[in-house]
């Protein structure tokens, strides 16, 4: 059986939750790799300045191409987005919801283990590593929030120790932030 065949008898015309979810969260952890590859071979200092660089950019490209559209400047608009996506947690059974909210800001609590923190786990990083490529990854939602109009801050992230759990608060935008 060709590659082209395999790829054709593989598919469905009907996907259950399950499946489309694996399927997320395995493209989240290939997106984790690339970083993590990335970041192996790259010298620290130029990685830390061009992947901060890149990913605030990509960001920026989500918010122009509709992501969270109609979010501008209204923190629970990004919130109920984010939510509506329910795309990092590595765990089915729960999702993303907004665990905190007033007037002035909106946190979304991203439930499970992050697709992308097991990707590096899985890469055999260490949990230092795991946290700084968190941190790095982290520059493409304050590029898309700030492209809102709007302020982005992990407050918890799976990353760390601890913590089994993302919350992201979504504030409305003091400064503009230029990465």
């Amino acid at each position: 059986m060709t590659n082209e065949e395999r790829v054709q008898y593989n598919k469905k015309d009907n996907y259950t939750y399950e499946e489309v979810r694996k399927m997320i969260e395995s493209a989240l952890e290939d997106r984790a790799r690339y970083l993590g590859f990335f970041y192996k071979v790259m010298p620290r200092e130029l990685f830390d300045l061009y992947a901060k660089k890149a990913l605030y950019a990509y960001g920026e490209h989500k918010a122009a191409s509709g992501c969270g559209a109609g979010s501008d400047g209204n923190p629970k608009g990004m919130a109920e987005f984010l939510v509506s996506c329910n795309g990092v947690s590595n765990t089915l059974a729960v999702g993303n919801c907004i665990c905190d909210e007033t007037d002035e800001y909106a946190t979304v609590r991203m439930a499970g283990k992050c697709a992308l923190v097991q990707g590096w786990e899985n890469m055999g990083l260490e949990p230092e590593e795991v946290e700084y490529l968190c941190d790095i990854a982290s520059y493409g939602d304050y590029g898309h929030a700030n492209a809102l109009d709007l302020q982005g801050t992990w407050l918890c992230t799976s990353a760390k120790k601890g913590c089994e759990y993302c919350d992201f608060k979504i504030e409305k935008l003091k400064e503009k932030t230029i990465v």
